[in-house]
């Protein structure tokens, strides 16, 4: 490995470090410089003292490999002590070098953090040497550096998990056909969520709509809506909702190995008819308006949610939507929002305002949020809330104003 003279500074050499690549821990390594083995102590710590920038030097021998390292505050507490530079003098810095776990430059960064970030703070070696293929050295990589890094990395995949599903959601679009109006909300805990709603027309006067809550949050749960969503899209809907919820069961169990699932609520509605189909995957969030009351409408048989069980059979209900009915599916972090005092929002205060919105013919969609917001205050949002409402009813322009 080619190592070069600072001019300014000669006891100090500097490796350069090969392109990284992938996902190496050469990405968090920031410190490069060098110095010999045999060079004197005190010499090696007037050359790190003129360079404020130098935190820490691999201590090398003559081949190039890292036989230890030296952190400018350790040199600077020898220093410091009675006769500390006239001992230092005597000694090369080999005596003093501190050692530390060596890694390939080509080694995995999760791996890597995996071994230096183990166990407490007080545990961890705050530093790691990264060699080349021979072993020689290439630099230095920080226990600081390496959470900074991957800190950083989370961000950046948050905020791209956030805006694919922003992308998504936008994609969402009215039912067109005569007979049904619907419109949906939805706002994520922190940035992104697990939860979902898909609306799409399916022609003859027959539409498909469901809302999903992905179990856990972060980029996992956007990984599992981003394949739900992709199958929903792309799905034969003459095929029947059996098969769907067949096919996505298979997919999530396929893809994610029982260690995610999603509870939903799935619905087939022919507005010629008022025939609503549905599978009720473990979601049981419903409620239906009709006249001037509100329901809990509940199906024949419960089923497990999508990717929970290898081997079954939903259970499919039909309903029927009247005119003048809005049937409305919302996730359980609606209902279980708290406010300042600790109370639930709860299913007693939602079909309140349900009934009194539906009454009055404001927008679910603009309106229900406002409530929601001005129960719990100050306090955060605690789970991802969305909900969908929908159906042959009278308030159909009101639906309309503010559907997403």
């Amino acid at each position: 490995m080619k190592h070069t003279r600072n001019d300014s500074v000669s006891i100090l050499t500097k490796a350069k470090m090969p392109k990284p690549y992938g996902t190496s821990i050469s990405l968090a390594a920031r410190h490069f410089h060098g110095v010999g083995a045999q060079d004197k102590a005190t010499i090696v710590a007037d050359a790190m003292l003129a360079e404020p920038g130098v935190e820490v030097v691999g201590v090398l021998d003559a081949s190039g490999r890292a036989l230890g390292l030296l952190r400018k505050e350790h040199i600077l507490s020898l220093l410091g002590k009675p006769f500390g530079r006239e001992i230092l003098a005597r000694i090369p810095v080999a005596e003093i070098a501190e050692r530390a776990t060596s890694y390939s430059a080509d080694s995995g960064l999760f791996a890597v953090a995996e071994g230096m970030l183990e166990g407490g703070s007080d545990t961890r070696a705050p530093y790691a040497i990264i060699e080349d293929d021979f072993g020689r050295f290439l630099g230095l990589v920080a226990t600081r550096d390496l959470t900074d890094y991957l800190s950083r990395m989370t961000r950046e995949d948050i905020a791209l998990a956030g805006a694919l599903q922003d992308r998504l959601m936008a994609g969402n679009r009215s039912v067109t056909c005569p007979g049904l109006a619907h419109q949906a909300w939805s706002r994520p805990a922190k940035g992104i969520g697990g939860d979902f709603w898909f609306v799409k027309d399916l022609g003859c006067q027959r539409s498909f709509l469901c809302l999903c809550d992905v179990s856990g949050k972060g980029v996992a749960a956007s990984l599992v809506m981003s394949m739900v969503w992709g199958m929903l899209s792309a799905f034969d809907y003459r095929r029947g909702l059996e098969e769907l919820i067949l096919a996505l069961n298979e997919t999530v169990i396929t893809t994610f190995h029982l260690e995610k699932y999603l509870t939903g609520f799935f619905a087939i509605h022919d507005a010629a008819s008022g025939s609503l189909e549905i599978a009720d995957m473990g979601h049981s969030h419903v409620l239906l308006h009709r006249g001037n009351r509100v329901y809990r409408p509940k199906g024949k048989r419960p089923n497990l949610p999508i990717g929970i069980e290898g081997d079954f059979k939903p259970a499919l209900d039909r309903w029927k939507l009247l005119p003048g009915d809005t049937l409305m599916v919302f996730s359980d972090g609606l209902i279980e929002q708290e406010n300042g005092r600790g109370e639930e929002f709860g299913i007693v205060r939602l079909a309140r305002a349900f009934s009194n919105l539906m009454r009055t013919g404001e927008p679910l969609a603009a309106s229900l949020p406002a409530v929601l917001d001005d129960f719990k205050g100050r306090t955060a949002q605690q789970d991802d809330i969305s909900f969908v409402a929908f159906g042959p009813n009278v308030y159909a322009a009101a639906l309309r104003k503010n559907d997403t």
